[in-house]
């Protein structure tokens, strides 16, 4: 019943209300009735009064009586109003668990973000570590190199050393020997200096003995010093031999303390390439990369060309496919963890084939209208529905996604105003293929308890 429609029956009702008492009443007056001892002009008031309330309440309970709606709003004004206010809480609630979804949205949000960055700074650190590593790898084998170089060289000089001390030990043989053979001469020379006096007369035949003995002493002197003088460099040699292996060990420790320093700098840089990979494989773990569209006699060719360039995107060195697939179809693909700098791939593929035609009803409900709320739980039980349909015919998650929130205001939009019982569905606006995204809409259907709007495409029976 409208507004207007109501107020004429009120205004009928009152009309019909005065015009009773005022007839009651006269008949009342022109008999002269008395009631409780009152004068006939207050009785006839009094009746009328009565007659007034009486027409009201059989007005008031035909009323509810012929308008079954109107009743039951009466009679369940409490219980209306406890749903009321029930459903103010469960809005507020709503709301709340909105507010804290968009706050751990954009904390998810910021975590994302971090995490990105964080993979930079990885992969930049990564980097940096390979090349130090490679680096150092080549100062160990130069030290390696050097270290091998200066045992040989040790080695020669030990040997070296022992040469010297065993000409040493000869020269110094033999200048023993040529010392003694010095002092027999001497001993010799002085028994011919007192021969030479005891024979004069022998001294001609003996002056030339005497000059070869001479000339045989001074080269034996010359001889003496020569070897003094080679003892002297031998000693001086030796020396300089000894400085040069401290020396050398010197520089062997210290060689050996950057080589020990070096290794456990490497052990270092292995536990932090070690972590480095822990943290890559788990950002890799579900990382998402988009989907890939095959064609006919399409397949892994294609997926490993667009799976190496999102992952020299996203910052790996590669990308390894896991499983196969064949078109014509969708193949989504996302991370499955990382192995050696190269990000591992895992396909789901859904074949492509025609789910549902323009205008069928994936599904569709019969419920009474109320409040905004229960509408909106009313159509997203359709969505939920309409999503089962959609996974159950082979479409990927990410296209069963109805509905959105423009579908759901939609969807409310054409419930607003009407009254009563309505039938929904969820309508195909085109074809739907499970390569595609599904165009879908909340429509008003034909049926029980009688058509709301005009009948769509198709009819719900």
């Amino acid at each position: 019943m409208t507004f207007w429609a109501l107020l004429l029956l009120i205004l009928s009702l009152a009309a019909l209300v005065a015009y009773l008492g005022d007839k009651v009443a006269k008949w009342a007056g022109k008999r002269h009735y008395r009631l409780f001892g009152l004068r006939p002009r207050q009785t006839a008031t009094l009746i009328a009064v009565f007659t007034g309330v009486g027409i009201a309440l059989f007005s008031y309970l035909a009323f509810l009586l012929v308008f079954r709606e109107a009743r039951e709003v009466i009679l369940e004004a409490e219980a209306i109003r406890k749903e009321r206010d029930a459903l103010k809480g469960e809005r507020d609630t709503l709301l709340q668990a909105k507010a804290a979804m968009e706050a751990e949205a954009a904390r998810a949000l910021a975590e994302l973000n971090a995490l990105r960055g964080e993979r930079r700074e990885l992969s930049e650190a990564l980097a940096g570590a390979e090349a130090v590593r490679r680096r150092l790898e080549a100062e160990a084998e130069a030290l390696a190199r050097q270290v091998k170089a200066l045992a040989g060289e040790r080695e020669a000089l030990r040997r070296e050393t022992e040469r010297l001390k065993a000409e040493r030990e000869e020269l110094l043989a033999l200048l023993a020997q040529k010392n003694r053979e010095l002092g027999e001469r001497s001993r010799e020379l002085q028994g011919l200096e007192a021969r030479l006096k005891a024979m004069q007369e022998a001294a001609r035949s003996l002056e030339a003995e005497r000059r070869r003995l001479q000339e045989e002493l001074a080269k034996a002197q010359a001889r003496l010093e020569e070897a003094r003088k080679e003892r002297g460099r031998l000693a001086e040699e030796a020396e300089g031999l000894k400085a040069t292996l401290e020396r050398t060990r010197r520089e062997l420790r210290q060689t050996e303390e950057r080589l020990r320093t070096l290794l456990a700098q490497t052990e270092v840089l292995q536990g932090e390439k070690g972590q480095l990979a822990q943290s890559l494989v788990r950002l890799s773990q579900g990382l998402y990369l988009g989907e890939v569209r095959l064609g006919a006699e399409e397949g892994r060719a294609v997926l490993e060309r667009v799976a190496e360039r999102r992952a020299l995107l996203s910052g790996f060195r590669g990308a390894e496919l896991l499983g196969e697939a064949r078109g014509p179809g969708l193949a989504v693909l996302e991370g499955a963890g990382y192995q050696e700098g190269r990000l591992l791939v895992r396909v789901r593929f859904y074949p492509e084939r025609r789910a549902f035609a323009e205008g069928e009803v994936l599904a569709s409900a019969t419920f009474r209208l109320a409040t905004q709320a229960r509408n909106q739980e009313a159509l997203e039980r359709l969505g939920e529905e309409a999503r089962k349909r959609l996974l159950e015919a082979g479409f990927p998650p990410e296209y069963a996604t109805f509905p959105s929130p423009e579908e759901l205001a939609r969807g409310l939009a054409l419930l607003r105003g009407r009254q009563g019982v309505a039938r929904v569905g969820v309508v195909a606006e085109k074809e739907l293929w499970t390569t595609e995204r599904p165009l879908l809409a909340f429509r008003l259907l034909g049926g029980p308890p009688g058509p709301e709007v005009p009948v769509p495409t198709r009819q719900v029976p």
